[in-house]
């Protein structure tokens, strides 16, 4: 006997079946909707860089984790955080209220997201935000920050709906390790580096090396993406990945 229907699911199936709904419906959205039409582009132009093409965000959607890093700050302490593939900037104005003096500095690789960020902050000036377009950390001072954060960024939201063998035709093992390579850099020694929702696993780097596992979420409120890669982009199945937070040794 076959399971319950998911009816929106059906729906969905069913409508596909109907010639030319889908370039109609995709066609709509890219006249009406920025958010998706920058998306879209970025997608076919495909930088060099580029994980998660789509930009969904939430504001507060990490509160054990921001709740961690804030804990383990000295108090009065001049303290700078990066939110590296920051969105439309919800992450960022999320950590004011974790680090309320804190120097925060958002980026993200798609200019229609930090336009949008540059709005929000005329909104709520804050001459402690900065937001910036780049595609790397690479311009990023070394051992400047004090916190980095890496969330739901480097991924494909295909990857978790298709589950194919081999994901290297979307993203790369070996553009992970660079890209959180660059990061380490950034980071202050004894600074912690937060990476959720990664197809990778930060234990397979060569800078794992100099970091130690700080913060691990628990089983039952795992939400790292349950579809993981191996070093050589071959799927793994039934494997979980539940290291998120990094702290860099000191010395390194």
């Amino acid at each position: 006997m076959s399971g319950p229907v998911d009816i929106k699911t059906y729906a969905k199936a069913k409508l596909r079946l109907i010639p030319g709904l889908v370039p109609l419906v995709r066609l709509c959205r890219l006249a009406l909707l920025p958010g998706y039409r920058s998306e879209w582009r970025l997608a076919r132009s495909r930088p060099d860089n580029l994980f998660q093409p789509f930009s969904t965000t939430a504001p507060d959607r990490y509160p054990r984790v921001f709740s961690f890093l804030r804990d383990r700050m000295p108090e009065g302490a001049p303290l700078r955080v990066l939110s590296y593939g920051c969105s439309t900037g919800e992450e960022v104005f999320t950590l004011r209220r974790y680090f309320p003096d804190a120097e925060i500095v958002g980026v993200d690789i798609n200019p229609s997201n930090i336009a949008v960020c540059h709005k929000k902050q005329k909104r709520s000036p804050d001459s402690r935000l900065r937001f910036a377009v780049a595609a790397s950390p690479q311009a990023e001072p070394e051992a400047y920050y004090d916190v980095i954060l890496c969330m739901s960024v480097l991924r494909h939201g295909e990857l978790e709906v298709k589950k194919p063998e081999n994901c290297s035709h979307l993203i790369c093992f070996a553009d992970f390790e660079r890209i959180v390579s660059e990061l380490g850099r950034c980071l202050k020694p004894g600074g912690f580096l937060a990476i959720a929702n990664s197809h990778f696993r930060f234990a397979e780097t060569a800078v794992a090396e100099d970091f130690e596992v700080a913060y691990r979420v628990e089983p039952r409120a795992n939400r790292t993406t349950s579809q993981i890669y191996d070093k050589r982009n071959i799927r793994l199945d039934g494997v979980t990945y539940s290291d998120v937070v990094f702290c860099k040794r000191m010395g390194t």
